[in-house]
C-alpha cells in the first residue's frame, strides 16, 4: 500500500462531502425561500437521491470493467461542471431539479469507487479498518459541510449553494489526480454467469440483505433527520439561527464519523453483524430525545449519539457486502448495498418532512424512533438464520 496515495483519497473524500453537504443543507431553505411547504423542501434530496440509486446499480457494473481511479475523475469532472452551471439556472425549477439529478449520480460514483479503491489498497485481514477509513474521511466532509453552509448561507443567503458545491470539487479532483492509478487493481473480467444472476444470488443470502436493509435505514433516517427534520425543529421549533443550525448538524457529523473509524475497528474483532445491529438499535432512544430537547447540549447530545449509531451501521453494512461478493462481483454486491443508502438518502428527506407535517415535531420523531425500532427486528432475524450471525 502507498500511504501517500492514500492520504491524496482521503483529502478528496473529505472536499467532496464537504461541497455536496453543505450544499445539500441548504437545498431546503433554498426551496423554503422559492414558496414551497415544508413537505416539499426536500424534493430536491429526493432527486438527489434518485441520481444516486441509477448511479448505484449502474457504477457497481462499470467498476468491474473499469479502473475505479478513471471513474473517480468522471465523477468529479462532471459534478463540477454541473455545480458551475447551476449557478446560472437555479432559478429555473425544472433545470435546478434536473442539475441535482445529475450530482446524485456523481456523488454515488464517487462514493462506490471510491471504497472498491480502499480495498485494493488494504490486504484482506484489515478490510473493516480500510472502510472505517475511507467512511471516516469522508465523515469529516460531512461535519465540515454543514458548518460551511450555515456560515454561507447566513451570510450569502441560500442561493449560494452550488458556489459552495463547486469549488470543493476542483480540489478534490486536483488530490485525486496526484493519487494517481498505482495501487489500484486493473478491472477483471466478468466470468461466464451474468452479473445480475450474482446480484440475484447475493440478495438471497440473509446477512447481504441484512446488511442492505440496515443500510436503507440508516440513510433514511440519516439523511431525513439532519437535513430536513432536526434543522427545522431547531429553526422553527427552538427559535436557532441557521448557523448555529449548522454547528450542531456539523458536530452531529464529526460523531458519525468516529462511529465510522471505531465501527470498521470492531468489525475486524466481533463481527460485522453485531457492529450493525448495534449501530440501528443506539439510535431508537435518540429520536425520543431529540424531540423533547432544548438548548444547544439538549438537542445536540441525541442527534450526535444518533449519527454515531449510523456510522455503525454503514461501515458495517459496507464491509459485509464486499466480503460477502465472490472476486468478481464486488463491484455489483458494494453497488447493492450504495443502492441501499441511496434508496433511504431519496426516501429520507420526504418522509421526515411528512411526519413532521403530519405529527408535529414530537409525533414525527416518535414515528421515526418506531420504524427505527422495527427495523432493528427484521435485521435480527435476518442475521440469526443460517450463516447469519458472525
Amino acid at each position: 500500500m502507498q500511504i501517500s496515495s492514500f492520504v491524496f483519497y482521503a483529502l478528496a473524500a473529505i472536499l467532496q462531502a464537504s461541497g455536496s453537504s453543505g450544499a445539500a443543507m441548504l437545498a431546503p431553505f433554498f426551496m423554503k425561500a422559492q414558496g414551497f411547504s415544508t413537505a416539499l423542501v426536500g424534493v430536491p434530496l429526493v432527486i438527489n437521491g434518485l441520481g444516486r440509486i441509477s448511479s448505484d446499480l449502474l457504477s457497481g457494473l462499470l467498476a468491474t470493467y473499469f479502473s475505479a481511479w478513471s471513474l473517480l475523475v468522471v465523477a468529479l469532472a462532471v459534478s463540477l461542471a454541473a455545480s458551475v452551471l447551476g449557478l446560472f439556472v437555479r432559478d429555473v425549477m425544472p433545470l435546478f431539479l434536473g442539475i441535482w439529478a445529475v450530482l446524485g449520480f456523481t456523488e454515488a460514483m464517487f462514493g462506490l469507487c471510491l471504497r472498491k479503491t480502499a480495498f485494493d489498497l488494504f490486504p484482506p485481514s484489515r478490510q473493516g479498518r480500510a472502510q472505517g477509513l475511507v467512511a471516516s474521511a469522508a465523515g469529516i466532509g460531512f461535519t465540515l459541510g454543514p458548518a460551511l453552509g450555515g456560515i454561507v448561507g447566513t451570510r450569502w443567503g441560500a442561493g449560494a449553494l452550488f458556489f459552495l458545491y463547486a469549488l470543493p470539487q476542483v480540489l478534490a479532483l486536483v488530490f485525486i489526480l496526484l493519487a494517481g492509478r498505482h495501487g489500484v487493481s486493473k478491472p477483471i473480467a466478468a466470468g461466464s454467469r451474468p452479473l445480475w444472476s450474482e446480484a440475484r444470488t447475493l440478495l438471497r443470502r440473509p446477512p447481504f440483505l441484512a446488511a442492505c436493509l440496515a443500510m436503507f435505514q440508516a440513510f433514511l433516517f440519516l439523511g431525513g433527520v439532519t437535513r430536513v427534520a432536526f434543522p427545522f425543529l431547531a429553526v422553527a421549533g427552538r427559535g436557532l439561527s441557521l448557523h448555529v443550525v449548522g454547528t450542531i448538524v456539523g458536530i452531529s457529523r464529526l460523531t458519525d464519523t468516529f462511529g465510522r473509524l471505531i465501527g470498521g475497528w470492531l468489525c475486524d474483532r466481533i463481527g460485522t453483524a453485531r457492529v450493525i445491529l448495534a449501530g440501528v438499535l443506539i439510535g431508537v432512544p435518540m429520536f425520543l430525545l431529540e424531540s423533547y430537547g432544548t438548548g444547544f447540549l439538549g438537542l445536540l447530545i441525541p442527534l450526535s449519539l444518533m449519527t454515531m449509531g449510523f456510522g455503525f451501521t454503514n461501515v458495517g453494512s459496507i464491509t459485509c457486502a464486499l466480503e460477502s461478493a465472490g472476486k468478481e462481483t464486488k463491484g455489483v454486491g458494494l453497488g447493492l448495498a450504495r443502492a441501499s443508502n441511496s434508496a433511504g438518502t431519496i426516501l429520507g428527506p420526504l418522509l421526515a418532512g411528512l411526519l413532521i407535517e403530519g405529527f408535529g415535531y414530537e409525533g414525527g420523531f416518535f414515528a421515526m424512533a418506531l420504524i427505527s425500532l422495527a427495523g432493528f427486528f427484521l435485521v435480527w432475524y435476518l442475521f440469526r438464520r443460517p450463516a447469519g450471525l458472525s
